[in-house]
């Protein structure tokens, strides 16, 4: 079965076989264009234990990944936050303000500053990502679409970046398991502009990429609320992920 913990791990065991280097959001815009890097993001939408679990693997191998984390009740845990981050792990806020705010981009900011205080009450937050909401006409991402507000990003909030409009893509290997699949086939906002096209249609092929020299730069996006080993857990998952989809397909 594809998402699994144990399938996880022998991911991880190919990414430290291979002479990729992890590194964090933050320590890419620190390093200004590595040529060399992976980089694993973790969108917290759902199942803040599933994290967790997905922590300790990479822990266990010795592997920094990237955690972003809602603030709704089903994602924000600050004891998880606090665990995770003690593991070497960066936190940052998967924002959703301009849905939250139905459009209203004054308010999104607002909240945005907001949830941004409560977050950095619990760990130090650097990088931020958009949380797609496909169910939303809103794009949260429009509420930097002004230059004088995204400069609130790193000069009022003190943030390194939003890490699809602060950094490019073009020679980047980007994937992301967005539909319970890793074709973009049901993904509708978590995209990149990226010359590097991706023809992955299962695990065993996401595998050789990471071994592939022809990608020396790769951004992976997983979602842990579709990781488990936890054979009723990881059925029901299946079956929201694929009435999600098909929510998608007829809205589309």
């Amino acid at each position: 079965m594809n998402f699994t913990l144990t399938q996880y791990s022998q991911f991880l065991r190919k990414i430290k076989e291979s002479k990729l280097i992890p590194i964090t959001f933050k320590e890419y815009f620190s390093l200004k264009n590595p040529k060399n890097f992976l980089i694993i993001r973790h969108d917290i939408d759902r199942k803040p234990k599933n994290a967790l679990e997905m922590a300790k693997l990479e822990k266990k191998y010795q592997i920094k990944c990237v955690y972003y984390f809602r603030t709704k009740k089903n994602s924000l845990d600050p004891k998880i936050i606090k665990q995770i981050t003690k593991m070497g792990h960066e936190i940052g806020y998967h924002y959703e303000c301009l849905s939250d705010t139905n459009g209203n981009v004054v308010n999104a900011i607002k909240l945005f500053q907001k949830n941004l205080e409560k977050l950095r009450k619990i760990t130090n937050i650097y990088t931020i990502s958009m949380h797609g909401r496909p169910f939303s006409k809103w794009d949260n991402r429009l509420i930097w679409e002004k230059p004088k507000n995204h400069q609130l990003i790193k000069n009022n909030l003190k943030l390194l970046g939003e890490v699809y409009l602060d950094i490019n893509y073009k020679d980047i290997f980007y994937i992301t398991d967005s539909g319970r699949n890793f074709s973009n086939k049901f993904n509708k906002r978590d995209k990149v502009n990226s010359k590097i096209k991706t023809s992955i249609n299962n695990f065993s092929q996401l595998l050789k990429v990471i071994n592939n020299k022809n990608y020396p730069k790769i951004i992976i996006s997983f979602h842990p609320e579709r990781w488990t080993n936890n054979p009723v857990k990881w059925i029901i998952q299946f079956l929201k992920d694929q009435l999600i989809n098909i929510s998608k397909a007829i809205i589309k």
